[in-house]
């Protein structure tokens, strides 16, 4: 083996350690605030809204891994080497960090009881109000979240089905606006997903591309070629 390759081969290792030592730091972040949330609130997050600690429990742990899995799709992007996605990693480590902290985390424990509870066969029971809550949390999620489509359209309300969140609205929202950046943790996002339920990122895209979010001839390219070369 040359001595060139050695070295980029060293360089190549280092960057990974690095990148996992971000990660381990962000998550036990994460953890930790949610702990002094559970300690400072002992179950009861918001006006009416009160959690049991299983609920929680189930929140950090799924939210924890899904935040792994993004991280994890983020370095295959950065692997790519292609300068369009240059900072990727730093969006690995802050990726979905708002959803332990208010307006989001008290409602997006409901939100991943609810689909819990669907995937366990069990019936969902909550608050009156339940379903406005976690409605207000997604749009805050979406609109405030560059990953997501909706933070570069001009709609602030009305952006998410709020019959089924995993169902478009009647009106195509413009993604037209996304970087090439924010596409990338897109996909990352959207294939960790994937990897969670035991389903494709590419049969998302179909279902969703400029058919739920809006993007150019270029911007689709970018999304297929990418799960295309990230997805395993």
């Amino acid at each position: 083996m040359k001595l060139s390759d050695l070295y980029a081969k060293h360089k190549e290792r280092k960057e990974e350690r690095k990148a996992k030592k971000q990660l381990k730091k962000e998550r036990q972040y994460l953890k930790d605030l949610a702990n002094r949330r559970l300690k400072a609130g002992a179950g009861a997050y918001m006006e009416g809204l009160e959690a049991t600690t299983e609920m929680t429990d189930w929140f950090d742990k799924r939210t924890n891994r899904h935040i792994d899995l993004v991280g994890k799709y983020c370095r295959k992007i950065a692997d790519l080497g292609d300068e369009r996605f240059e900072g990727i990693l730093d969006r690995a480590e802050t990726h979905d960090a708002c959803k332990f902290e208010s307006p989001e985390y008290e409602p997006y424990v409901w939100v991943t009881w609810q689909y819990k509870c669907k995937d366990d066969g069990r019936e969902f029971e909550g608050p009156d109000n339940i379903d406005d809550l976690m409605n207000q949390a997604t749009e805050h999620h979406v609109k405030n979240n560059r990953h997501h489509p909706e933070f570069h359209c001009k709609k602030d309300v009305e952006l998410i089905n709020r019959a089924d969140r995993d169902e478009p609205i009647d009106e195509l929202i413009d993604g037209t606006e996304m970087e090439d950046l924010d596409l990338a943790e897109m996909v990352a996002d959207w294939c960790a997903m994937s990897e969670e339920r035991d389903n494709t990122p590419k049969k998302w895209a179909d279902k969703n591309v400029n058919v739920r979010w809006g993007f150019t001839p270029e911007q689709k390219k970018t999304i297929y070629e990418l799960i295309d070369r990230i997805w395993e």
